[in-house]
């Protein structure tokens, strides 16, 4: 990447050696046959630019996050509107509502974000689209940071709607622009499939022209896109979408590389191509397998793989995630009496769950190519990485110095214990998604159940109905609250349900990059926008208890539980403290410093209260002297430790506490 591609990553105005550069955003660099490096999101970003998108909205969760970010950066010099929703379901409904208009929109979330917005995809299907509209869900094989391996190509084929699959960067810019003229040559809405490799590595991308201007939005009075009346939209949609069938025959994205000599073949689509290629190349197959890049799933380009799969006796079917493919194609060859055998993940060729790798598709080939002269093996280098990779070394699972989650399971842990009860055995805590997950494991052991999004809220009032004899406990995040926590809270006023709500309100969507909430008081294109706060939502609906505490202040947040756990219903308790992450770079912003506190070891006893209690990584036990020490540079002056130190040896400091 030269000198101009890093400049490019700057939008602002810098001073180098006293000359004033003006930079542009990397996104807009306007020089068709450029190549920049881009990361798979970033070019999901530009390829949106150059298909003249002009409505993006989203979730923010891994591995999708960038390509809102990207798209918000350029956002204002592109003249076009970014917006992180509440939900995915309402991200789905914003951009729709621009395809309804004629305007070319999308939407993005990760693979679990496709079933929240599911209510609506299953309606839009039917009822139709004028402008392009592209769903972009970015799949997790391997569950890296998802709670499953969840597949979106199944709802392609539930939904009835295209999917296309890049296999590389430049590609996932290509397919935006042919994915929107897709989606307007059916009516349909398209998905693109991403996975988190694809959307996290870098590559040369060859930039195309971006649109010199703008379409207009245009609502006919006279046209009513519904799923009313149901079977008559259905015939609609399959009509719509049986007009494609022959089009994804030649789709540009697909690929064929066969000379007529090949013994084996090979049918991939997205990351699983790069790897058969790269084995193709290390096990000097070139001549011996063929090759066919499917980058349209759904539907089947059915001519075109039956013409490639009755060459050969048997194919290999490399794909991440579900057998998708492979299941279609076992009974494409049923139907058309192909006796080609068919291999992949459920013949046992490949292993059902984890994501595809080159070293499981190099074992494979080899076997399957039987060559006996030579064993896949990757590059020595390559091998190395992925060795000490394997091998990490162990660790405690342990949330960021002065997390507000740590001082908020404290307080609870120690409000239980004056019942004489003990978390996880004397009561029941609900966990949901965020940060605060690391909760399920030691030495936090916080959490009984950990489903979904909300599930805290709605699994807390199942389980207030069970008659336990023990204290039941929802545990959650404000921006998980506001995404999928209303409705769950709204039943259990009104099913009188008796639970204590533990909302911990930082100010931001932290754990997938501090992106804006309804709680930060400014939205993703930079304005300032009103506060919406828990506590207001909470007794709006009619919840007998809400408190709002300092959740660094653990008598007080302990009181709070103690006086909540006794009310004949739903209580809330907002803890509320800002990111640990986003208050030390306040404090610098303020040209101020971290002051670690100190602790006495004249006055230090080794009781490990403060270590076992709240697991801070800047507490760190001296197994010589049997002492406490603080990490001086892990430390961010939270003030917790000082507070739970039953023989005050903890002294001083300054830092985040006072932001």
């Amino acid at each position: 990447m030269d000198i101009a591609n890093l400049l490019w990553h700057v939008a602002k105005t810098k001073q180098i050696k006293g000359v004033e550069t003006v930079t542009v955003n990397h996104l807009m660099v306007d020089e068709k046959g450029r190549k920049l490096l881009y990361s798979g999101n970033e070019a999901f970003a530009r390829g949106g630019l150059e298909a003249n998108i002009q409505i993006a909205a989203g979730y923010p969760g891994t591995p999708s996050s960038e390509i809102i970010e990207s798209l918000a950066s350029a956002a204002k010099e592109a003249g076009i509107y970014v917006e992180w929703s509440v939900n995915e379901k309402v991200a789905f409904e914003v951009a729709y509502a621009a395809a309804v208009a004629g305007i070319r929109s999308m939407v993005t979330f990760k693979s679990v974000g496709i079933n929240v917005a599911a209510d609506s995809l299953m309606v839009a299907n039917s009822a139709g689209v004028e402008g392009g509209f592209v769903i972009i869900c970015a799949d997790d094989p391997y569950a890296h940071s998802s709670q499953n391996e969840q597949d979106c190509r199944l709802f392609a084929k539930m939904a009835e709607i295209p999917l296309l699959e890049p296999a590389n960067p430049q590609e996932a810019k290509e397919c935006m622009s042919l994915a929107c003229e897709l989606s307007e040559a059916s009516k349909l809405p398209v998905i693109v499939r991403s996975v988190t490799r694809l959307s996290h590595v870098r590559g040369d991308v060859e930039l195309g022209s971006l649109p010199a201007g703008k379409r207009t939005a245009q609502v006919d009075e006279a046209k009513v896109f519904s799923g009313f009346p149901g079977l008559e939209r259905h015939v609609e949609h399959h009509r719509r979408l049986n007009s494609i069938r022959d089009l994804v025959n030649e789709f540009p994205l697909n690929k064929t590389e066969l000379t007529g000599q090949e013994k084996l073949g090979l049918i991939t689509s997205g990351l699983g191509y790069e790897y058969g290629k790269e084995v193709i190349h290390l096990l000097e197959l070139e001549g011996q397998v063929a090759v066919l890049k499917l980058g349209v799933v759904n539907p089947l380009p059915r001519r075109l793989v039956s013409e490639f799969v009755q060459k050969f006796d048997r194919v290999l079917i490399l794909e991440d995630g579900f057998p998708f493919i492979e299941e279609e194609l076992k009974k494409l060859c049923y139907d058309r009496g192909i006796k080609t055998s068919v291999l992949g993940k459920l013949s046992g060729h490949l292993p059902q769950e984890g994501e595809l790798t080159p070293e499981i598709v190099g074992k494979t080939m080899d076997e399957l190519t039987c060559s006996n002269t030579q064993h896949f093996q990757l590059p020595a280098a390559i091998a190395e990485v992925i060795k000490t990779a394997s091998e990490p070394p162990s660790r405690v699972l342990s949330l960021c110095p002065g997390c507000a989650h740590m001082s908020m399971w404290y307080a609870m842990k120690q409000a239980v214990k004056n019942g004489k009860r003990d978390v996880r055995r004397g009561a029941v805590v609900c966990g949901d998604i965020g940060c605060y997950g690391l909760g399920l494991y030691p030495p936090y052991n916080m959490f009984n159940t950990h489903v979904c999004m909300g599930a805290s809220i709605g699994v807390a009032n199942g389980m207030s109905k069970l008659n336990l004899d023990k204290p039941v406990f929802a545990y959650l995040g404000e921006g998980t609250f506001f995404h999928a926590g209303l409705s769950a809270l709204q039943s259990a006023v009104f099913n009188k349900a008796k639970m204590v709500v533990l909302i911990q309100d930082n100010q931001s969507i932290a754990m997938t990059g501090h992106q804006e909430c309804p709680s930060m008081g400014r939205n993703l294109m930079g304005d300032e926008v009103p506060v919406i706060k828990v506590e207001d939502i909470a007794r709006a609906m009619g919840v007998p208890y809400v408190k709002t505490v300092d959740a660094y202040d653990l008598d007080e947040v302990v009181n709070c539980i103690d006086e909540a756990m006794k009310v004949d219903g739903p209580a809330v308790i907002v803890g509320r403290r800002k990111c640990a992450e986003l208050a030390k770079r306040e404090i610098k912003r303020q040209g101020r410093r971290v002051t670690p506190p100190t602790n006495d070891h004249n006055l230090c006893n080794g009781c490990k209260i403060c270590v076992n209690g709240l697991h801070c990584p800047a507490l760190i036990w001296e197994r010589d002297t049997k002492k406490v020490t603080i990490d001086k540079i892990l430390c961010v002056g939270c003030s917790l430790c000082a507070q739970v130190c039953p023989q005050k040896s903890i002294i001083g400091g300054e830092g985040i506490a006072n932001v």
